[in-house]
Order: structure tokens, then C-alpha cells, then sequence
């Protein structure tokens, strides 16, 4: 059977249920208010208690959601044992009955795709789209990656004979346990991060980000329903600087998975060589950069930038956040682009009709809050202002006329905040864009061809896309749009969603029987 993306909204409303499509959600931020208010334990094969505590919020309105566990160094060391011992058991098994646990596992998340989507709403203030495109991606994650094994006979090839009297074979086996160290703006990367060491035959330590921990607790608690072993699957909640640097430590960690800052992303690095080494694979974040040709179509120009920098408020690793437009349409893209702009206002992510929701926590509004002398050396053509409400909601913001050098021109904001440069040719543009350190997501609006071409064949980013209306540089689709970052943005060269992602998790033994 062929890979098929699940689009859940997207085949709803071609079906005719979009109506459906609200009802089943709307009933789902009911339903979940029953995991509400509760304590819920680190899993360690089985439930572990700490001493101390971590409280998740939510951007809605800054209130506490759940408890969870500050796990101790000695839970990890513990958790990290159990798996050591536990992953060639799971290897073992084949990698037949290990993707049929994880076809049957993306079965059970799709049947609970409204209630994990209710609870990201709550827990990092995705709307209803966002959300269900989150859950939608985790469980295509999960998919592939079974149906990549199992196209490949898990990576077990007969290389032929070297000698009449030989026979070789390739094998590709599980390195042990993998920490997998997750952000907080999207569910789907800590399922993808995960799945892919595990149906592998390697053990995973999944440690979420602190804001989101109940929705990956719960796909733990899912993926041992659906048939993994407890001992190759463990849970530990805490911060990234405590319980993620002693994941990174253990020497008994054979690899870490991380998605985050480019800062933390080297610092893993580094440590990894001095306990290690170990595999490391890093996605470390993007300046991505979006370019307006005057042979743009400028209706669908708007809408591709508008959605690409100030979707999820702007907290995507490939959100747009640098903005290039030709000098001859310069001043009525910008006029068209501004009012755009101030179309969206930020609201509550329940809401039926919201685009634009609250950004994660206090630590990002106060960043917003310190970033406005930055925003003061260019000119703020829109936003620049926090909202005065319970909960963590900013203005959308663009910022011209900056120098070239400027702070939040330069540099990863995950903020709904978008720095635009007129320039006058597509190759100035490019050259700009290709000097950075960053290289994870990137696109053009124009309609002359040999542009396109040009922009493809000379911009050093992973993910580039042409005249995307519904996210100029976002979106990235599992299986058909690889997810990979070049320079600082990605250190394997290999893309999340893609054909080459497994192997990464895997190191080859080759066996010689001579008769």
C-alpha cells in the first residue's frame, strides 16, 4: 500500500464535513479537560515520582494545566540502564513485527487525532489547523518511517561473492539507546524524533520541552498500548539545561536527537564528543528567508509571506522571518503587505476563527518586550506592541529599513517578527541569504521560470519552495518534502520525512561466511 499523507482538514472539507470537522474538535476541548489538574509521573518502565516538580502552562491564558516530574540525574541513569539492557531484545524481534507496531500505533493516534489536537491547542496555543496539521504530520512520521523499513527489508542487502567460496551480506543494526531531546512548537517532531531510532531496534529516552510535555506523555503511554515494550521507551519530563544535559552525559547514550537552538545544538555537540562519541542529529533552527521578484504575482506573494512569518506566531523553525522585495514593486508590496497584516489580530487559539495565537510563555513575551530597541533601528511599519491580557499574545510586527547587520536580521527570533530589505535584482537577494550561517527553509515568488531555476540552483537551504500561497517557506509535507537543514541549520544532511532519515539510526556490519 502506498504512503498517503493523512490532511485531515483537507479531506474533510473536500468531502463535504468541514461542519463535522469543527464539531469532532470542539468536542474534543470539552473531553480534555478531564486530563486536567493532575499529576502525571515520568515512565521508567513503570511510573516514576520525583521529589521535584515542573508546571505546565498554558499561552492561552498563563494557567497551570498539569504537574509533572523534575526527573533526577538517578532516573536518568536509571531510565538509560533499563534501555541498555533492553534494545537488542527489540531488535530481536525483526523489523517486520517492529513497523506493524508502529502502523497499528499511527491507527490508534489517528482514531485520537481531535484529542491530541484539543490538548496542543491548550498547551502550545495552536488553532484548530495548526493543531490537527501537527497531530496529522506525527502520525505520517510513524508511517513512513514502518513503511521505509519495510520497503527496505530492514536494510539487510546480499552484496554478492568476493570469492567462489564466500558469501556476504550487509547488515544494518541499532547503535542501543538515543536521547531524544524535542521542542516545544511541534508534537509531531518529538513523535518523528522518537519513531525513527525506535522502529530501528534502538531504545528511546524522550524528554519533551517543558511546555508541552502531556501530549508526548500521552503518545508514551499510546505507542506501550499499541504493542512497544516498556523497557525500550522511557518518559522523563525537566528542563532542557538539567535533565537534557545528563541525557547528553551518560555514556551509555549512543546517540542524541535534538531539535532547538543553534546555541544548545552546539553545546550538545561538544559534549557528545567529550562522553562519547556519539551519534548526534541536529535540526538548529533557520534565518529563513523569502524573495519577491518583480515578476511576482503579488495577491498570492502577500498571502505565501503573510502565512509563512506570522503562522504560529512565527514559532516554526521555518517560519519567514527575513523578507527580500524587488525595488520596482517595493512600495506597493509593502502598502498591500501592511494591511495584510493588520487583518490578523491575535486571539484566543479555541476560537473557531483565529489565525494568529499567543506565543508559548512568559520567557518569549519578555524576549518580544527586550527586542523592541532592535525593532527601533529600522522602522516598524505594523505591530511592535505586547497585549495587555492574561496569556502571551504580541502583535504581528515588520520592521524596514534596518541595517544590514541588525540583530533580528541576523538571528533566529520565534517571534511573530518579520525584518524586510528592498533589493535590486534576485541574485542580490540570493548572495544576501547565502552568506548567513543558517540554511533550513527558503522560497521565491515569481513567474518567469529562468528566476526560479536560478533560485534553485544557487540558494544553499535545505527546503526551498516557488509561489507557495499557503506558506512561502512552510509546510513541509512528510515522505514528499523532506525536512533538512544545510549549514548551522543541520549537521547529517539528511532530511526528517525522508527516504535517507532511517539509516542515520543505524550502523552497518557486513558478515562473510566462507564454506
Amino acid at each position: 500500500m502506498p504512503f498517503e499523507n493523512e490532511n485531515t482538514y483537507l479531506r474533510m472539507s473536500e468531502a463535504g464535513k468541514e461542519a463535522e470537522f469543527h464539531r469532532l474538535y470542539e468536542e474534543s476541548l470539552k473531553e480534555i479537560e478531564a486530563y486536567f489538574n493532575k499529576e502525571y509521573p515520568n515512565i521508567i518502565d513503570g511510573d516514576v515520582i520525583e521529589s521535584k516538580k515542573i508546571k505546565d502552562i498554558s499561552p492561552i491564558d498563563g494557567k497551570e494545566i498539569a504537574t509533572f516530574q523534575l526527573a533526577s540525574d538517578s532516573s536518568v541513569d536509571k531510565a538509560v540502564d533499563m534501555l541498555y539492557k533492553s534494545y537488542k531484545a527489540w531488535y530481536s524481534l525483526g523489523y517486520m513485527k517492529r513497523a506493524l507496531i508502529f502502523l497499528k500505533a499511527a491507527d490508534m493516534l489517528s482514531e485520537q487525532k481531535f484529542k491530541f489536537a484539543a490538548i496542543l491547542t491548550y498547551e502550545n496555543g495552536k488553532n484548530r489547523y495548526e493543531a490537527i496539521g501537527d497531530v496529522d504530520e506525527a502520525i505520517d512520521f510513524m508511517r513512513y518511517y514502518a513503511m521505509n523499513l519495510i520497503e527496505n527489508q530492514g536494510f539487510i542487502r546480499f552484496t554478492g561473492k568476493a570469492y567462489r567460496n564466500e558469501e556476504s551480506i550487509s547488515i544494518m543494526k541499532p547503535y542501543g539507546v538515543f536521547g531524544v531531546i524535542s521542542p516545544f512548537n511541534f508534537f509531531s517532531i518529538g513523535v518523528g524524533m522518537s519513531s525513527a531510532p525506535l522502529v530501528t531496534g534502538n531504545a528511546v529516552i524522550l524528554k519533551p520541552s517543558s511546555d508541552i510535555p502531556l501530549s508526548l506523555y500521552l503518545w508514551v503511554r499510546l505507542m506501550h498500548e499499541a504493542g512497544v515494550p516498556k523497557n525500550v521507551l522511557a518518559f522523563v519530563s525537566g528542563s532542557g539545561g538539567l535533565v537534557g544535559r545528563h541525557i547528553v552525559e551518560n555514556k551509555k547514550v549512543a546517540g542524541i536527537v535534538f531539535t532547538g537552538s543553534r546555541d544548545v545544538g552546539l553545546d550538545i555537540q561538544r559534549k557528545s564528543i567529550d562522553n562519547g562519541p556519539k551519534v548526534v542529529i541536529t535540526e538548529m533552527g533557520g534565518k529563513d528567508a523569502i524573495i519577491v521578484s518583480n515578476k511576482a504575482d503579488m495577491d498570492k506573494a502577500v498571502e505565501g509571506v503573510v502565512r509563512a512569518a506570522f503562522g504560529f506566531a512565527g514559532q516554526k523553525c521555518s517560519a519567514c522571518s527575513l523578507l527580500y522585495v524587488h525595488k520596482d514593486i517595493y512600495d506597493e508590496f509593502m502598502k498591500r503587505l501592511k494591511a495584510r497584516t493588520e487583518a490578523i489580530k491575535p486571539d484566543d487559539p479555541r476560537k473557531k476563527d483565529t489565525f494568529l495565537n499567543p506565543i508559548i510563555n512568559k520567557e518569549a513575551y519578555d524576549k518580544f518586550i527586550k527586542l523592541k530597541p532592535e525593532f527601533n533601528k529600522g522602522k516598524i511599519l505594523t505591530g511592535g506592541h505586547e497585549l495587555n491580557k492574561p496569556g502571551f499574545y504580541v502583535e504581528p510586527t515588520i520592521v524596514t529599513d534596518l541595517p544590514k547587520d541588525a540583530y533580528i536580521a541576523r538571528n533566529e527570533i520565534f517571534l511573530p517578527v518579520l525584518s524586510v530589505f528592498k533589493c535590486n535584482s534576485i541574485e542580490e537577494a540570493v548572495d544576501d541569504i547565502n552568506s548567513m550561517d543558517y540554511g533550513l527553509t527558503g522560497g521565491i515568488f515569481t513567474e518567469d521560470p529562468k528566476e526560479i531555476q536560478y533560485y534553485f540552483d544557487n540558494i544553499e537551504v535545505g527546503v526551498i519552495y516557488a509561489n507557495r500561497k499557503s506558506g512561502g517557506s512552510t509546510g513541509s509535507m512528510v515522505g514528499s518534502q523532506p525536512f533538512v537543514g544545510w549549514k548551522l541549520s543541520g549537521v547529517s544532511g539528511k532530511g526528517t520525512g525522508s527516504f535517507y532519515y532511517l539509516q542515520q539510526f543505524l550502523r552497518e556490519q557486513s558478515q562473510t561466511i566462507a564454506h
